[in-house]
């Protein structure tokens, strides 16, 4: 099965809410969708992303965020990693 690749430029991202932003409308989630860990790893483990497993989503430019943004998206990272453990969802989030 073909992988969808998704690219995310981070470059001009202020905080947590500008990566939800783009994160969550490149995924196509629901509009009840809260911006935080804890609903990524929900609807990442429930299906309910609109783009089929399996994706990547890369996200560039973080060399360019705040040191705080950075320490967010490792932790984003890590949830997507969490779900790939625990439930075999196959999506990755990388920093590229």
């Amino acid at each position: 099965m073909p992988v969808t690749a998704i690219t995310l430029d981070a470059a001009d991202w202020q905080d947590f809410r500008d990566i939800y932003a783009a994160l969550l409308t490149a995924l196509g989630a629901p509009d009840w969708h809260g911006p935080n860990l804890d609903a990524v790893y929900d609807a990442l483990v429930a299906g309910h992303y609109r783009v089929a497993l399996p994706f990547v989503v890369t996200v560039r430019g973080a060399e360019k965020v705040s040191a705080a943004i950075q320490t967010y998206l490792a932790r984003l990272v890590t949830v997507f990693d969490d779900a790939r453990a625990q439930y075999g969802v196959d999506a990755r989030l990388v920093i590229a």
